[in-house]
């Protein structure tokens, strides 16, 4: 599985959790301590965070089962340390950056 599914795969399930409160992005992250585009960075999957004490506070406040919090703990260890993997022989992450690194020449010329 490649970095960018980890950190999908993670960043969904935070998405579920906050899709099931009335609070919005901004409400949630004051409740948090943090700065509103930071939760939201999380929510989309452009950041994981070092920590994994706000994602349990924000589970808390989104009602998620004891269940769920284990899920959410053993996808943030995947994205974190998907994330902390050198990038340079990564697969390609859409089907068009594969096409294209395909269809470069690997010898040179």
């Amino acid at each position: 599985m490649t970095a960018q599914d980890e950190v999908g795969r993670f960043a969904a399930l935070l998405r579920e959790l906050k899709g099931r409160t009335d609070r919005s992005y901004g409400q949630l992250a004051r409740r948090l301590g943090m700065n509103t585009s930071t939760l939201h960075r999380y929510c989309a999957g452009d950041a994981v965070p070092v920590d994994f004490a706000p994602l349990e506070r924000f589970a808390a406040l989104c009602g998620a089962t004891p269940e769920e919090r284990l899920d959410l703990h053993r996808l943030w260890l995947r994205a974190a340390e998907a994330r902390r993997r050198p990038r340079g022989g990564a697969t390609p992450a859409t089907p068009q950056e594969r096409d294209a690194a395909a269809s470069t020449p690997h010898g040179g010329d």
